[in-house]
């Protein structure tokens, strides 16, 4: 499993338009200009979980069918060990992030929900390094980086959040397109 190549260019993509999709909800929300506005807060809290939960779950099955396909195209038939613990590890930073950032939710410390999302990925994509032949290290390192930033300038916490799922994720598939 890796986000290597188009995998990574289009996963990118796609984070970009969810993350510009999540920012232009709150902001005509919070200044009550269009129909959103007029949700209960409950009900737009719940939208925004659905639309968050059904990113990851696309985003999930983009990276599986591309990087099933790809190890098709190599003649490789099942999962090997590696990616197998690489899917199992992001799993569980998913699970672990999903219970944290409901946790921050529920007690209104809203503004740690970018940030902490963003040094989950970064911290298993760090532990993930040594089962990748990526620089995933690296790319981890940026997204920990980041979310430091979101966390110390919280105004530009969508922009950080868009650059590191976004453009770091175009750019690691840019770098590796040709090593696919």
């Amino acid at each position: 499993m890796s986000l290597r190549g188009i995998t990574g260019i289009i996963t990118g993509i796609f984070s970009l338009i969810f993350i510009f999709g999540i920012h232009l909800l709150l902001s005509q929300y919070a200044s009550s200009s269009s129909g959103v506005s007029v949700l209960p807060i409950s009900f737009f809290e719940i939208l925004i979980f659905a639309i968050s939960f059904l990113y990851i779950l696309i985003s999930y099955f983009i990276i599986v069918l591309i990087n099933k396909r790809r190890r098709k195209n190599i003649y490789l038939r099942k999962w090997d060990f590696k990616a197998k613990k690489i899917r199992r590890i992001y799993f569980l930073f998913l699970l672990l992030g999903g219970i944290i950032l409901y946790f921050l939710m529920a007690n209104g410390l809203l503004k740690l929900i970018i940030p902490t999302s963003m040094i989950l990925y970064g911290t298993a994509s760090i532990i993930t390094n040594k089962n990748t032949f990526g620089a995933t290290a690296i790319l981890g390192l940026i997204f920990f980086i980041l979310g430091g930033l979101a966390i110390l300038f919280p105004s530009f916490a969508f922009y950080l959040w868009g650059f590191s799922f976004g453009i770091c994720h175009i750019v690691y598939g840019l770098v590796y397109f040709k090593n696919v």
